[in-house]
C-alpha cells in the first residue's frame, strides 16, 4: 500500500470511470422525464436529482406487454428506471419511449397465411404482412407463443417478430393452416 492519499494498494484500487452510479432502487414512472437532446439522443432526468445523458429503453414483454414494465438502462446497462405502465408517464416522456420501442421492437402483423410446412423441428411460413409477402422460418414451439386464445405471436431465426393479432378473423385457409399446423 502506498502512503499517497487517495491511493489504494494495487489488490482493492478500482478505477473511477467518472460514470454516475446506478440508484439503489429504479426510479419511478413520476419521478423522471424522458426528452431528446440532441434530437437522436434519449435522456432522462430525475425530478431534481440527477439527469442520464443516454438511456435506452427495454420492455420485459415486447410482444405480449408492449404498453409495460419498461426498463430505462443507463450507458453501463444498469437499470435506472422501471415503468410499470406508460400511461403514468408525461405526455412527451411517453411518446419518446414509445417511438423507442416501436423502432427496438419492430414487428409485422400477419393479414394472410398462405403455407406452413413443417419439417425436423423447423417451420416455414409463408405469408402477407402488414409489410408485404414474407417467408421466415421458426426453430421449435419456444418461438411461436399464444398471447390470448387468439392472439399469435412468432419470432423467427434472425429475430424478427410477427404477430396474429386474432387468428379467427382472417381467411378461412389461414384459419385452417393455423389450427392444423400451431
Amino acid at each position: 500500500m502506498t502512503d499517497e492519499p487517495g491511493v489504494d494498494a494495487p489488490d482493492t484500487f478500482e478505477f473511477e470511470t467518472g460514470i454516475e452510479n446506478a440508484p439503489v432502487e429504479p426510479y419511478q414512472a413520476h419521478e423522471i422525464q424522458v426528452f431528446r437532446a440532441p434530437k437522436n439522443t434519449v435522456r432522462m432526468t430525475v425530478t431534481g436529482e440527477r439527469s442520464y445523458i443516454r438511456v435506452r429503453p427495454v420492455n420485459a414483454s415486447p410482444m405480449a406487454h408492449s404498453d409495460r414494465y419498461v426498463s430505462l438502462l443507463d450507458i453501463k446497462n444498469e437499470e435506472v428506471a422501471f415503468i410499470k405502465d406508460l400511461n403514468d408517464l408525461d405526455e412527451g416522456s411517453r411518446k419518446v419511449i414509445e417511438e423507442e420501442l416501436n423502432h427496438r421492437y419492430l414487428r409485422a402483423t400477419i393479414e394472410r397465411v398462405n403455407s406452413i410446412q413443417m419439417e425436423y423441428g423447423v417451420t416455414y411460413w409463408e405469408v402477407m404482412t402488414d409489410r408485404g409477402m414474407r417467408e421466415f422460418v421458426i426453430r421449435g414451439h419456444e418461438n411461436t407463443h399464444w398471447a390470448s386464445d387468439t392472439r399469435l405471436l412468432l419470432t423467427d431465426v434472425d429475430g424478427n417478430r410477427f404477430e396474429v393479432i386474432d387468428y379467427t378473423q382472417l381467411d378461412p385457409n389461414s384459419v385452417r393452416l393455423i389450427e392444423t399446423n400451431v
